[in-house]
């Protein structure tokens, strides 16, 4: 019996890159179908006519397709106006749902994290400070307090 996370011809994990899914754990026959960290490799549509190679990055949508009659179909539309689709005869809401999972984990990964506030932010608290203290707002000792724990902040 053929391994289920066996690589397609040409094809090689990349550094960091490890299989989440493959067809096997979603009772699925389609062949190649596997889903990694990083990539998405399946079918480029049910007939299983040619492969598709999808970075979870570039996944702009995935959807159940449902006919009144037969299979579902999961639809992963990616890049500019391509489409991937393969016949998911068994669990398809899970494997929909495991798809869009590992790429709105890939995705949240790539986004920078929120930017540290800047100095120049610090300079204007501390200006505000100042100014409140000038109107009397703020007391000498209030504002050394304030004054102090702005400077202290990282």
């Amino acid at each position: 019996m053929p391994d289920p996370n066996a690589l397609p011809p040409g094809i090689q994990l990349e550094d960091g890159e490890s299989v989440i899914r493959n067809g096997r754990d979603w009772g699925a026959a389609v062949r190649p179908l596997l889903l990694t960290n990083q990539r998405l490799i399946c079918p480029v549509d049910p007939s299983g006519g040619g492969m598709a190679v999808i970075r979870l990055t570039d996944v702009r949508d995935v959807r159940l397709r449902k006919p009144s009659i037969g299979f579902a179909s999961v639809v992963i539309e990616y890049g500019d106006q391509q489409r991937a689709s393969f016949p998911a005869h068994f669990n398809p809401e899970r494997m929909r749902a495991d798809i869009a999972a590992a790429v709105d984990r890939a995705v949240r990964s790539t986004r920078p994290s929120a930017p540290e506030p800047l100095a120049a932010d610090r300079y204007e608290r501390l200006r505000r400070v100042g100014e409140l203290k000038a109107s009397g707002v703020l007391t000498d000792a209030e504002f050394e307090a304030e004054k102090a724990r702005i400077l202290k902040e990282p």
